[in-house]
């Protein structure tokens, strides 16, 4: 029976660097990396090129969000996206194509230079693009201080023993709990199996834990190895990879 271990650690001072210079140069960039977003200011430099940079389909999408926050996100993360994926595969960012894979997880299409992997992720005033070459990756960001109610969400998504770390005290709590949030997330993204309750199944701690593969799902990997990192104060991000990483560059736009 297959298994594969998760290793979760942690990035506790990520090194941060101006990401424009690379965007608006066309010059080459680590992969793997992770882009960090501000919507607002992203917007300001890039609106003028929304029309010649997305397709007909990602306008009309970014049309329907209701809250005009929320279309200048997707408008924003979705052209830094083909800003980047241009920059990896040397094609026009237009000529880009994009697939679904399992639970529609986008990926570019074999025409479009496939051995580039990438994912996504959104929260409160913030976006997050991991690029990595090769093999599937999975990236999450949350703001520690989106309006849920954790005690609702427990059982549905954790063990006993990630429960017990979560709420061994209350301060820090919220932050405990988006850690292996986002570490679960980020494995389901970068296997492209949906929320379930398969979620208390499989343990993210810091350290080394094993699970049966069908328990996670997806067809994942021998090994997941997650890097959580905080974004100041008020959000938290992970990376999920196949391979151990020497250095996760964090560029902010």
């Amino acid at each position: 029976m297959s298994r594969t271990a998760i290793i979760a650690t942690w990035i506790n001072e990520p090194q941060r660097a101006d990401g424009w210079a690379v965007i608006q140069g066309n010059r080459p960039f680590p992969r793997p990396s992770v882009w960090l977003i501000n919507p607002t200011a992203a917007h300001a430099l890039l609106a003028h090129r929304y029309d010649n940079i997305l397709n007909n389909d990602e306008l009309a999408r970014a049309a329907r969000f209701h809250q005009q926050a929320h279309q200048i996100r997707y408008q924003t993360t979705h052209t830094v996206l083909r800003l980047l994926l241009a920059g990896a595969t040397q094609l026009a960012p237009t000529a880009l194509h994009f697939v679904g894979e399992r639970h529609n997880k986008p990926s570019l299409s074999p025409h479009s230079g496939n051995s580039v992997a990438f994912n996504l992720s959104y929260t409160e005033n913030k976006s997050l693009i991991g690029i990595a070459n090769g093999k599937p990756i999975g990236v999450d960001i949350e703001w520690l201080n989106r309006p849920l109610v954790i005690d609702d969400m427990l059982d549905a998504c954790f063990s006993a023993s990630e429960i017990d770390y979560i709420t061994s005290q209350e301060e820090g709590t919220r932050r405990r709990f988006f850690t292996l949030w986002t570490r679960k997330e980020a494995i389901l993204k970068l296997t492209g199996e949906g929320i379930g309750e398969h979620l208390p199944l499989f343990e993210v701690l810091d350290g080394t834990g094993v699970a049966k593969n069908e328990i996670i799902g997806g067809n994942p990997p021998h090994q997941i190895f997650l890097y959580s990192f905080p974004i100041g104060s008020d959000y938290l991000g992970c990376y999920a990879a196949s391979e151990p990483l020497e250095q996760l560059p964090i560029f902010q736009l």
